[in-house]
């Protein structure tokens, strides 16, 4: 009878880490890429190695590009200068709510606002001659700190279903703002 040998455990590793990458090289092994990607296939190579009797598949694939939206989610206001708008639910057509913003603007400095139609560009302005919006003037609150408050009682009720752009800025001139607004979009179902 011949002696039972033992196996090393170094050897008994090594022959799983290259039965692993073989099986991994040769494409057994899922590694759950294709499973649930988004993913898509722009080219499949095929190589073959006549030595080694395999054939080895190898894919190219391009991650999806995010979709570019023309207007930005409900998140805090955007602003150019000095005014913040808190973001604003969707509403009901005829709902009321108070709009708050912080600024940097010193209390006391008056303000324009309106909600109009949005036209998908960001607005820069008032729009004088807008038949469906709603708008109005206020003025800036003492806050705490460097950050005063604006705080507009808003109503709904001329405005149709449709999404719109509210801003809030500076007053400057006859129904002008001037270069310190903030802006931020609703949704009025």
């Amino acid at each position: 009878m011949t002696p039972q040998q033992k196996s090393s455990p170094v050897l008994i590793c090594l022959a799983i880490f290259i039965t692993i990458a073989i099986m991994t090289i040769a494409g057994c092994v899922d590694d759950g890429q294709e499973q649930q990607s988004q993913a898509t296939s722009t080219g499949n190579v095929q190589t073959e190695h006549p030595t080694a009797g395999t054939t080895i598949t190898t894919k190219t694939t391009t991650a999806p590009v995010p979709l570019k939206t023309a207007q930005p989610t409900s998140a805090p206001g955007l602003s150019t200068a000095g005014i913040v708008i808190a973001p604003i639910s969707d509403k009901t057509v005829g709902d009321q709510f108070t709009l708050t913003a912080t600024t940097s603007l010193p209390a006391d400095t008056n303000l324009f606002w309106q909600i109009l139609p949005d036209t998908g560009t960001p607005p820069s302005s008032l729009d004088k001659g807008s038949t469906m919006s709603v708008g109005g003037n206020n003025k800036v609150t003492k806050g705490d700190g460097t950050s005063n408050r604006i705080s507009l009682e808003v109503n709904l009720g001329r405005l149709v279903p449709g999404k719109y752009v509210v801003i809030v800025g500076e007053m400057k001139g006859d129904f002008e703002i001037g270069d310190r607004y903030g802006y931020t979009y609703v949704t009025l179902k």
